[in-house]
């Protein structure tokens, strides 16, 4: 587990960025049932402590939290994808949300920093996400840490079934 030194927001919130380990499942699962909470999910579905803990010890797999007196106040997961065009990686955020009290106020900008430093010091020259065409906040905050938006790209999703 990686600790991030704390933050400090323009807003002058005091936060720490916080890589999760296998022993932080309990916060891992925290988190990802805010995600579902946050996506208006009916039925938020948590898989078991020995599923979690098998994840976060995968050195591809990040889940990065941020924390305000060790209050969960929000985060984010990535993954680190094997290109075979180059021996190379590239890092992919999944997921980002934060508490609705604690938005606009640097969190998710601290979180995506930390996770470019992640990519920066395994080598990666790009990250990237995917937001839908109005979500404008998301785009703004892309944007706003350095993200560049590609107007020809489409993602398709299929449900295997």
């Amino acid at each position: 587990m990686t600790t991030g030194s704390g933050y400090k927001s323009e807003q002058q919130m005091h936060f720490t960025i916080k890589k999760l380990g296998p022993a932080d499942f309990e916060l891992a699962k925290q988190l990802f049932w805010f995600f579902q909470v946050d996506d208006d999910v009916a039925d938020p579905l948590i898989p078991s402590d020995k599923y979690v803990e098998a994840l976060l010890l995968k050195d591809s797999f990040h889940v990065l939290v941020a924390l305000q007196d060790d209050l969960l106040v929000g985060g984010l997961t990535a993954y680190e994808l094997e290109m075979y065009k180059a021996e190379i990686k590239e890092m992919f955020l999944y997921e980002i949300a934060i508490k609705p009290g604690y938005r606009k106020k640097g969190v998710a900008k601290a979180l995506i920093g930390f996770l470019k430093e992640i990519g920066i010091s395994k080598g990666m020259k790009e990250m990237y996400v995917g937001t839908t065409s109005d979500n404008k906040p998301a785009m703004k905050l892309y944007r706003a840490t350095g993200g560049e938006a590609e107007a020809d790209v489409l993602w398709f999703v299929y449900q295997l079934k």
